[in-house]
């Protein structure tokens, strides 16, 4: 081994402290990468092969109900490859030991096996066989949650008819990897189930012999057309049939979820690492100037015995890249752990054939390379202090700095009020500028991310209170088939156990301003309405206007309306004429987006008399009513679906809430080691560089309290400003991820309770009391007789 190299292990081994606080740091902006990156690369790559093994289609074209000849003609239009008809149709699910109706889809596949378009991939039983027609799939997730096995008959109920079927199989789709529910946020699996049935059988049970009321198809490779054009094309073709709406994969609500989640981790795994190892850069850059410093005339000495400045400045840079290689390669470690647990729980949202957490090279790689580019970045300024020093000055001690008053000692009256202790304090703090600006920044980051991650938890307890606590009040959602008379109302608030009902009316509609189109649904509420109530950007209920509409304020941006303006409304189905309507208020919310009208001047705008084809009910929380009311329930042969606001809670903290306290805890740990540490890497230095100090102040005296106050003092100014400048940082690094997160499934909330402040405070006042508590124990163990004697430093 090397004279250099074995000298700069010893210098390791006597710096252990110092370099495992930079390490950790290092190591957390790794891991942060790794963990992050890997998963998004795990969710990826399952993504694509899930959707070519099911031959996913790119585009989905809902009909009234069109002979299968003409939608099977719709291959040959320029631009499609392959297409598929079937039947798909929402139903209610009855199962023997379960008490409430549950909410399933119908769609029809082949009657024998046969690779098509959104294909499944079979997890236990098989196809259907050609002895009974009564035979059906069932989704695994739902089969799983009821423990059904083929075999096992369900209830369902079909054209307003009770069938019995006969499960076969269970099986997965791509179609469905985010599987929602009609009217709900997240998936449930025991309250929504895909329901397969051979395609004879469909056709029979719902009048459709010889048709069907959609179309699934594939683009061609070579296609150069946007995907909107080609389905304006299909659309006109399909019209005499009445086109209810087009759907492109972007817009598909499974793929929709998936791509959104897949593009913040992305996100993630670039910005977050930037922060961690900018501030390993920072810590590095004081610790090797303060080395340089500290070991002139050990430079010197090496110049004059013939070392060339090249083969210092490499020895130098080798302390750094040591940091950053230990760092990397704990950092990859640390990553692929994470990223384990991260994959475990997208486990329980997405549901793939397979989900694993697969070892990442380029990740892994990449990290390492990073990290050592950080170290190298961090290291070059005090290496550099090398090549500037000639050896016969390098061998004489440095000479001693030069006092001079700071900036506040000309406030005398100020000044003469303060304790000796408190004057060396501020002294060191204004002389040692880049020390403590550095101090200042790694502070401010770290209490910047510290909040960030706080008002991640705060955001995400106010959506969940937004949404369904203040906005969606209803205990229970009913969804009617087709649109029925206000009788339907009367006969609800009927039922046991409801102590209000309140008609709904929603109508999916093409919304035209200019050359900016979407198709959604609007709600039609009763004026006095209270199981819903739309608010505005600062929660405050808005009442529902006696014509026009409330518009989210998510849509009106996509849209660019605003209040005031005048838009197309079209529906999708009934009579389909298209009527100019006022957007009247802006409302706000988080999930999806949301349109509101007046149940009578809708009803009227549509040609219609007041009709609803949904129901909310409040319920009196009685569980004797509540079983009642399921058993009533499930004889209703015109309920399409179910929803209940307690399910969707309960859900939601399973599943959503799960995940993000994990991404959350993870982001939070990452940034209380990153925060310490700097925090402890400033105060071992600073105390490093003051050793003849720190001995001297022991010989006139002053105890080993006494000295750590002057440290003390220090470590609270530097990090109390950087906190307080930390405190906008964070409020801007969660706008940055609110951005990240602003679509129309999706949105983040920006709230900021006094708590996340306070918290991000006295998290920075522990770790700034937790890392002088070490100082301390350093200044009681010093020798300070050793440290008189040496001069150089």
């Amino acid at each position: 081994m090397r004279v250099l190299d074995r000298k700069l292990l010893r210098e390791c081994r006597r710096s252990w402290g110092l370099l495992l606080t930079i390490t950790l740091v290092v190591t957390v902006g790794v891991a942060c990468y790794v963990s992050f990156g890997t998963t998004y690369r795990n969710l990826q790559q399952a993504k694509q092969r899930f959707y070519t093994q099911c031959r996913m289609a790119d585009f989905w074209v809902d009909v009234k109900k069109a002979p299968l000849a003409e939608l099977d003609r719709a291959v040959r239009l320029p631009g499609v490859a392959a297409t598929r008809s079937r039947m798909s149709e929402y139903v209610t699910i009855g199962l023997p030991k379960v008490q409430r109706p549950l909410n399933g889809l119908v769609l029809s596949l082949p009657d024998r096996r046969e690779e098509v378009v959104n294909d499944i991939v079979l997890k236990k039983g098989g196809y259907f066989s050609p002895q009974r027609q009564n035979e059906v799939i069932v989704s695994d997730e739902f089969a799983e949650a009821y423990r059904l096995a083929p075999g096992d008959t369900i209830e369902v109920v079909l054209n307003d008819r009770h069938e019995e079927l006969i499960l076969v199989g269970t099986a997965i789709s791509s179609e469905f990897v985010y599987m929602l529910a009609p009217g709900a946020m997240v998936p449930d699996a025991k309250r929504f189930g895909v329901l397969y049935l051979k395609k004879s059988f469909a056709e029979e049970a719902f009048d459709f012999q010889g048709a069907a009321n959609q179309l699934v198809g594939r683009l061609s490779f070579d296609q150069k057309e946007p995907v909107k054009k080609i389905l304006d094309r299909i659309e006109t073709f399909l019209e005499p049939y009445g086109v209810i709406t087009t759907t492109p994969l972007a817009d598909q609500a499974s793929n929709k979820y998936l791509s959104q989640e897949i593009e913040g981790l992305r996100a993630f795994a670039i910005f977050m690492p930037i922060v961690f190892l900018a501030v390993a850069a920072l810590i590095l850059n004081v610790l090797m100037t303060r080395t340089a410093q500290q070991q002139r005339t050990v430079i010197g000495t090496l110049k004059a015995l013939g070392y060339s400045n090249a083969t210092v400045f490499v020895h130098f840079l080798k302390f750094g890249l040591a940091i950053g290689l230990v760092g990397g390669l704990l950092g990859s470690v640390l990553g692929h752990l994470f990223s384990q647990g991260l994959t475990a729980e997208y486990r329980k949202i997405f549901i793939f054939p397979e989900l694993m957490n697969e070892f990442s090279l380029s990740h892994h790689a990449l990290g390492m390379a990073v990290s050592l580019l950080c170290a190298l970045t961090g290291s070059l300024y005090g290496a550099y202090q090398v090549l500037r020093l000639q050896p016969a000055e390098a061998m004489r001690p440095r000479p001693p700095r030069k006092g001079h008053a700071v900036l506040l000692e000309r406030f005398s009256l100020f000044w003469n009020r303060l304790g000796t202790t408190m004057r060396m304090s501020l002294r060191n703090v204004f002389r040692n500028r880049m020390r403590t600006v550095t101090g200042v920044m790694a502070a401010c980051l770290g209490a910047g991310l510290l909040l960030d991650g706080f008002m991640m938890v705060a955001g995400t307890y106010y959506l969940m209170d937004f949404q369904f606590k203040w906005t969606r009040q209803a205990d229970m959602e009913l969804t009617f088939r087709h649109p029925v008379s206000f009788e339907a109302l009367d006969e609800a608030s009927r039922l046991p156990g409801v102590d209000r009902a309140e008609p709904v009316l929603t109508t999916a509609c093409h919304f035209i301003a200019g050359p900016y189109r979407r198709k959604l649904a609007v709600m039609g509420l009763a004026k006095e309405a209270r199981l819903t109530v739309p608010r505005d950007t600062e929660g405050h209920p808005i009442a529902i206007p006696d014509e026009g509409l409330l518009m989210s304020a998510k849509l009106a941006r996509l849209m660019h309306v605003t209040v005031g303006d005048r838009i197309v409304v079209r529906p999708v189905e009934g009579l389909r004429e298209a009527h100019e309507v006022e957007v009247k208020r802006l409302v706000d919310g988080y999930l999806g987006t949301a349109v509101y009208a007046n149940l009578d001047w809708w009803s009227r705008t549509l040609g219609e008399e007041p009709i609803l084809n949904g129901v909310q009910l409040a319920l009196d929380g009685n569980l004797a009513s509540e079983k009642r009311l399921y058993r009533e329930l499930k004889e209703i042969p015109t309920l399409q679906a179910t929803a209940s606001r307690h399910d969707m809670i309960r859900t939601m903290e399973e599943t959503f809430m799960a995940v993000l306290n994990v991404f959350i805890g993870i982001f939070v740990l990452f940034t209380a080691v990153v925060f310490f540490g700097s925090i402890l890497n400033a105060s071992l230095v600073s105390l490093a560089e003051r050793q003849t100090e720190t001995a001297t102040l022991r010989v006139l005296g002053y105890g080993p309290w006494q000295v750590g106050r002057v440290f003390l003092y220090e470590s609270v100014l530097v990090n109390a400003v950087g906190i307080l400048l930390g405190l906008p940082v964070g409020y801007l690094m969660t706008l940055g991820v609110a951005m990240v997160y602003d679509t129309e499934l999706f949105r983040f909330p920006v709230v900021c309770p006094l708590w996340c402040v306070v918290a991000t405070v006295l998290f920075g006042a522990a770790f700034t009391i937790s890392a002088h508590l070490l100082v301390q124990r350093q200044i009681h163990r010093q020798d300070w007789r050793d440290a008189l004697l040496t001069k150089n430093e």
